[in-house]
C-alpha cells in the first residue's frame, strides 16, 4: 500500500497547545469514523492470503539475505492512526530449520525527513508476537487497517514505543517475520538465520541510503522476540560474520523452551500451548508424538491455538492444566526421545556470541525463569562474549517489558555511536529497578512523547531534507 501523501519538504512543526488540540481532535475524529483506516482497494491481507508472501520462481538459487519483492506500506499504530515515516515490506530469500531455502518479510522504515545520501544505524527490533498463526505476523498487523476488525495484533502497540525510540534517533528499523511464513516460533536456529537475512536485505535496499554490510546494527527483543535475537546471537558468526553488528539487547528471553513448563495451571499456561503448537507444526516427529499421546480434547486445543494471536490465547489458555490433555505423565512424555531431541536443541547458550550483548531479566518473572538465563550468560560470558546483565528486583515479566526499555534503549545508543569501543569482559548489576536511573527516567519520557506526537500525526524523527 503506498504512503498517502507526496513527498514535499515540510518545515518543522511548533509543538504549540493549538496544534496538539487540532491533531488530538484529527485522531479522534478518524478513530471515530471520520476517516478510511486504510483504501479499500489496498486492505491488507494476512501471509496466507497475500501473494506477496508467495516465494517466485527460482528463488533457490539466489544468496541467503537475496530482496525477492518490495512495496511500500503505511505503518499504524493500532491498525488506524498512521505514523508518518517511509516505510517499506521486503520479501527475502533465508534459509529453515533444515538448513533449506526459504523466503520470509521484514518490514523496514526510516525517518520521513531522512537524508539517504548518506548512511545511518540499523535497529532490528524482534516483536514477541509469539503465535503461529499467519494473522499475528507484524508484517500484517503493523499496517494501516491490518488485523481489523479483531486487532489481533494490539499487543504489538507496546513495541510500537520501541520502534519510534528508534526513529526518533535517526536509525533506520528493521522488524522481521522471523517465524516465517508458518509460524516457527520456539524452534531451533532458524529464527536467527530469518533475522540476520532480513538485515542483509535491509541493508542492501536502496532507498533506505545504508552503507552496506558496513552499516551498524543493533538487535533489540524481548520475551519471544529476546530469544529470537538469542538465536541470531549464536548464529552470526557463522551464518553472517560479515555483518557489522555493534550490540544486541535481550529482555527476558525464552532461552530454554521446556523451562516453560512450570507455569502450567497458572495464568502464564498459554505459552505451553503456543510452544507446543509451534514445535508441533515444525517438526514431524514432535508432531507424531503429540498426536499420539495427547487426547481428542488436547488436539482440538493445539489447533485452536495455533490459529490464534498471543493475547487471545493467553485469554483462552489461563490457568490450563496440560496433563489431563495427555495420556502418559508429562515427564513420560519429555522423555521421549524425539520430544526430548527437540526440546535439547532449542536451548540457547551452546554457541558464544561474538557481538557484545545486554541481557536484563526481572527476578520475579513469573513467565521466564531467571536461572535459565543466569545460565545462558554464565555460559556466554565462559566462552569468551562481552555481556552486561541487569537482574531487576522489582518487575516481573509483564512490566519489564516498559520498565526496562529505557535502560536497554541507552545501552543500544552507545553501542551505535560513531567510534565506540566494544565493552571487554562480563559484568552483573542487581537493581531494584531498571526504570532507577534519572537516564532512564528522562529516556523513557523522551519515548513516550515521541511516540504519542507520532500517533497523532507528526513525522518522528529528524528533518535531514
Amino acid at each position: 500500500m503506498a504512503i498517502n501523501g507526496d513527498r514535499r519538504r515540510r518545515g518543522r512543526r511548533r509543538f504549540t497547545a493549538a496544534a496538539l488540540a487540532t491533531a488530538v481532535t484529527a485522531s479522534i475524529t478518524m478513530l471515530l469514523g471520520g476517516a478510511a483506516a486504510a483504501p479499500a482497494s489496498a486492505a491488507p491481507q494476512p501471509l496466507n492470503v497475500d501473494r506477496f508472501y508467495s516465494a517466485p520462481e527460482g528463488f533457490e538459487s539466489t544468496d541467503p539475505g537475496t530482496i525477492l519483492r518490495s512495496r511500500e506500506v503505511q505503518l499504524a499504530v493500532l491498525t488506524v492512526l498512521p505514523v508518518h515515516v517511509r516505510s517499506w515490506q521486503l520479501l527475502y530469500r533465508t534459509t529453515d530449520l533444515f538448513g533449506q531455502p526459504t523466503v520470509a518479510a521484514t518490514t523496514v522504515a526510516i525517518p520521513d525527513g531522512a537524508d539517504t545520501s548518506h548512511g545511518r544505524p540499523l535497529v532490528s527490533h524482534q516483536f514477541f508476537y509469539d503465535s503461529t498463526s499467519p494473522n499475528c505476523a507484524p508484517s500484517y498487523v503493523l499496517q494501516q487497517g491490518g488485523g481489523l476488525p479483531a486487532l489481533e495484533g494490539i499487543h504489538s502497540t507496546v513495541e510500537y514505543l520501541e520502534l519510534a525510540a528508534s526513529i526518533s534517533q535517526g536509525y533506520a528499523v528493521n522488524v522481521p517475520d522471523y517465524e516465517g511464513l508458518y509460524g516457527h516460533l520456539a524452534v531451533a536456529e532458524e529464527p536467527g538465520y530469518m533475522i540476520l537475512d532480513s538485515v542483509r536485505a535491509a541493508e542492501s535496499f536502496e532507498p533506505l541510503g545504508l552503507d552496506g554490510a558496513n552499516t551498524p546494527v543493533a538487535l533489540w527483543g524481548y520475551s519471544g522476540g529476546g530469544m529470537g535475537s538469542g538465536w541470531a546471537a549464536e548464529m552470526a558468526p557463522s551464518y553472517a560474520p560479515e555483518l557489522n553488528i555493534k550490540g544486541i539487547a535481550m529482555g527476558a528471553p525464552v532461552s530454554d523452551v521446556e523451562s516453560l513448563l512450570h507455569v502450567n495451571g497458572s495464568m502464564f499456561a498459554s505459552l505451553i500451548g503456543v510452544g507446543i503448537a509451534s514445535l508441533r507444526n515444525a517438526y514431524p516427529k514432535f508432531a507424531d508424538a503429540v498426536d499420539r499421546y495427547m487426547t481428542p480434547e488436547g488436539k482440538a486445543v493445539m489447533d485452536r491455538t495455533a490459529n490464534q494471536c498471543l493475547v487471545r490465547n493467553v485469554l483462552n489458555l489461563m490457568f490450563t492444566d496440560y496433563q489431563r490433555m495427555l495420556t502418559i505423565p508429562i515427564a513420560d512424555f519429555l522423555a521421549l526421545p524425539e520430544v526430548k531431541e527437540v526440546f535439547d536443541s532449542t536451548v540457547l547458550g551452546a554457541n558464544p556470541p561474538t557481538a557484545p550483548t545486554m541481557v536484563y531479566q526481572g527476578v520475579y518473572d513469573e513467565a521466564v525463569p531467571w536461572y535459565t538465563n543466569d545460565r545462558m550468560v554464565r555460559q556466554w560470558c565462559d566462552g569468551g562474549t562481552s555481556v552486561y546483565y541487569k537482574r531487576d528486583h522489582l518487575s516481573e515479566h509483564l512490566t519489564l517489558t516498559t520498565l526496562g526499555m529505557a535502560d536497554a534503549f541507552n545501552w543500544i545508543k552507545t553501542r551505535l555511536a560513531p567510534g565506540a569501543a566494544d565493552p571487554v569482559g562480563c559484568r552483573t548489576d542487581n537493581v531494584i529497578t531498571m526504570l532507577g536511573s534519572l537516564d532512564a527516567l528522562a529516556t523513557q519520557t523522551e519515548i513516550s512523547l515521541n511516540a504519542a506526537f507520532g500517533a497523532l500525526g507528526w513525522p518522528i524523527g529528524p528533518r535531514e531534507r
